[in-house]
């Protein structure tokens, strides 16, 4: 016991043993997706960035033009 009366911490190696073992309760109880799930997941991951990238190729290239359109113009 301490001299305030609480309780001394554990040693380092016995809160670091116990923090592995709880790690290892919790991952036992994990639900991990199955094989069919990742790869739909993944589909859903590449098919959604591909429609980004168009989208903002697409955007910057109508600003792009109307910029240096309007500048071309207001140049003259």
């Amino acid at each position: 016991m301490a001299q305030n009366g609480t309780k001394d911490k554990p040693n380092i190696f016995a809160r670091i043993g116990k923090y592995f073992r709880d790690v290892r309760q919790e991952m036992k109880r994990v639900v991990w997706p199955s094989r069919e799930e990742v790869i739909n997941s993944s589909i859903v991951v590449v098919v959604t960035l591909l429609f980004f990238i168009g989208f903002t190729l697409v955007i910057d290239s109508i600003s792009s033009w109307l910029f240096i359109d309007v500048l071309a113009k207001v140049g003259r």
